[in-house]
């Protein structure tokens, strides 16, 4: 690392954290509705961008628990009482002699807990996205394939492009599990990237100094879910769909899913039009300011603090263009839409609560109070008014960076990682908010959210 890199970053660590200045919660006063919007898809290409690199392991943290005490805590309990509603039943009784088990015992369920994480499925080192999550009459399904189901539901054209970040060490496993998907369906066309190693941020020890290996190297760690903003900038498709890869309901549930994808894609090419619109007004020098200003208000929520000229008013205008889904909150640990004051004008942000000072009164009542919670339901316009890519990293605040503690070997050590991909590294984007159903926001973060309503069928 070049000297000027080195000293950036240690500068990151000493600063610590750099809170965001948040104003309010969005509340639907900053919200744009979702309407019965009509829009011509025919002139964009459009893709499916799927963050899907994590192993499967916190999935099953309660049961890994319960292999090394033997207590069965409420999650395990809960396990076991419906074991047999899990899509992945059916495989784990091929691999153990399940019927002859006792659900109840102790020693049964250590085994049949072993045997799905260690022995003969192997789940607990597993990607997400290979993890069987839905049953149907005659098969079952993993999140790739619900994915893949449902962008064939709403991203239009006869070519179905889907883009999966994987980890490197799942790449033969993912790749084995896709080429039998892309046998059946000519139309569909799978690709994959990993992250990328240039993006990998170097650590420290608590006093803030370079945190070295035993052979004298620093130690270099992935830098969060934001580093993949290389990746999403490698995308050439006009419209890119952000969606988590665990974020799938069962099939006979996905109407409101696909019914708000289309809205919000709808929503967010009447937009993009008329900023080009206002974009080639500029250009000409035939422009109504006041008429640009209200635009930059009342549709994109931003608030100004200084004069609008011709060329703020550019600044504003010319930037990529993301529409985002958000639910009501309902208290799942995560980020959510604020307004955020940068210094000359206010605007939406998508926040995570460690970007908030909670140290501040004002701070824990606004995320208290927070109406709304960001589900990563995201629609992206990444070209501007001429068909020209935005070059992503443009955009990004490298201030809204994450310190995290971790250990290496059993020594702690300070992670560094960059500005999240919907937080920070969309920063100087134009937002767009819109209330979707909590039907289409159905994450999976441990094991038995499998069976909550929208993973199981009708």
């Amino acid at each position: 690392m070049r000297s000027s890199a080195l000293k950036e970053t240690l500068d990151k660590f000493k600063k610590g954290i750099q809170y965001v200045d948040i104003v309010s919660a969005v509340s639907k006063n900053e919200l744009t509705e979702l309407t019965e919007a009509e829009a011509d898809f025919s002139e964009y290409s459009m893709a499916k961008f799927v963050p899907a690199s994590g192993a499967a392991t916190r999935m099953f943290k309660d049961l890994y628990a319960f292999v090394d005490s033997g207590e069965a805590t409420e999650p395990v309990e809960e396990f076991f009482n419906h074991l047999e509603s899990f899509a992945f039943f059916d495989e784990l009784r091929e691999r153990v002699d399940i019927d002859q088990k006792d659900f109840d015992n102790v020693e049964d369920r250590t085994t049949i807990a072993k045997a799905l994480l260690n022995h003969e499925m192997i789940y607990g080192d597993t990607p997400k996205a290979l993890i069987t999550f839905h049953t149907y009459e005659d098969f079952n399904t993993t999140p790739i394939d619900e994915q893949i189901y449902e962008g064939e539901k709403y991203l239009d054209g006869e070519d179905i492009n889907l883009h999966f970040t994987i980890g490197e060490k799942h790449e033969d496993a993912f790749n084995a599990y896709v080429e039998k998907i892309k046998a059946e369906k000519d139309h569909v066309h799978i690709t994959y990237s990993f992250q990328k190693e240039h993006t990998d941020t170097m650590a420290v020890d608590l006093e803030n100094e370079p945190f070295l290996l035993d052979d004298g190297e620093i130690l270099y760690r992935p830098g969060g879910h934001g580093a993949l903003l290389d990746n999403l900038n490698d995308v050439q498709e006009d419209i890119i769909f952000i969606k988590n890869i665990d974020n799938v309901a069962h099939r006979s549930q996905i109407d409101d899913t696909v019914r708000s994808k289309k809205l919000l894609a709808a929503i967010g090419i009447q937009v993009k039009e008329e900023l080009g619109g206002y974009i080639e007004d500029l250009l000409a020098d035939e422009y109504d300011l006041e008429e640009i200003k209200k635009f930059i208000t009342e549709t994109l929520h931003i608030t100004l603090k200084t004069e609008l000229d011709k060329e703020k008013a550019l600044w504003f205008l010319n930037r990529p263009l993301r529409v985002c889904g958000v639910v009501k909150n309902e208290g799942e640990p995560g980020g959510g839409p604020y307004i955020v004051d940068n210094g000359d004008y206010c605007d939406l942000q998508i926040c995570e609560t460690a970007e908030m000072n909670m140290d501040d009164p004002k701070q824990v009542d606004i995320l208290n109070t927070a109406e709304f919670f960001n589900p990563v339901d995201l629609v992206c316009f990444v070209k501007d008014h001429k068909g020209k890519k935005f070059n992503l990293l443009d955009y990004a605040n490298e201030d809204r960076y994450f310190i995290s503690n971790k250990t290496h070997e059993g020594r702690p050590l300070k992670a560094l990682e960059h500005p999240g991909l919907w937080n920070g590294a969309m920063h100087n984007w134009n937002t767009i908010f819109v209330e979707v159903p909590l039907s289409t926001f159905n994450p999976v973060k441990t094991v038995n959210d499998l069976l909550k309503k929208g993973h199981q069928a009708l």
